[in-house]
């Protein structure tokens, strides 16, 4: 897909329909912060299949590869991996002022009033803010080394930026969505009453 010649999707494709879901960025961060969450697999897996699909379909393994492809940008926007490590860079709930503040200065987007900001677009938008804005600041802060390279000053400080700026899960919510989708994928099932929701 090309951003630029295509539109960006407001369905997916389950079994041989088309199927409406729920594109609007605040359900993107819904599901980041449900993942987050001390829930169950089970109660994640309805709730998510809830937030996404107005009607969950009878096909749930391909309605949660479609969810997951859909939170994923389609596989378009990749997760930077820091040389190895999944560290945690952003939290959607913790850096909500950031994020905020950040969008309605570069972008003049207010993400309080904005009636509707897909997905994907919000997700790349969020990525390449410049440089300069704090939200990009501290992710840098949280993913920096110190080594021995650096001068007892960069050390010290950077050091300090690390603890006032830390987020209290170094988990992905990437890696938490593939455990949530390897445990259905692994005959988890939904109740049938649950199904019907």
């Amino acid at each position: 897909m090309n951003i630029l010649l295509d539109r960006v999707p407001q369905s997916v494709r389950i079994g041989d329909k088309r199927v409406p879901i729920n594109s609007d960025f605040r359900t993107g961060l819904r599901f980041e912060l449900l993942m987050q969450s001390d829930l169950s697999d089970q109660d994640k897996l309805v709730r998510a299949l809830s937030m996404y699909y107005d009607v969950i379909p009878d096909l749930i393994e391909q309605a949660v590869d479609q969810m997951l492809w859909f939170f994923r940008c389609g596989d378009i926007i990749k997760e930077k991996k820091q040389s190895g490590n999944n560290k945690v860079l952003y939290s959607y709930e913790h850096d909500q002022y950031l994020i905020y503040t950040a969008f309605l200065f570069y972008y003049q987007i207010d993400l309080c009033d904005v009636e509707f900001l897909h997905w994907w677009k919000f997700r790349k938008l969020f990525l390449e803010l410049p440089e300069e804005s704090q939200m990009k600041k501290v992710m840098l802060y949280r993913s920096v080394s110190i080594n021995g390279n650096m001068t007892k000053e960069q050390r010290k400080y950077y050091a300090e930026m690390k603890r006032i700026y830390a987020l209290p899960d170094d988990q992905t919510v990437i890696s938490k969505a593939n455990r949530f989708a390897n445990v259905l994928a692994n005959g988890m099932k939904l109740p049938e009453s649950e199904v019907m929701l």
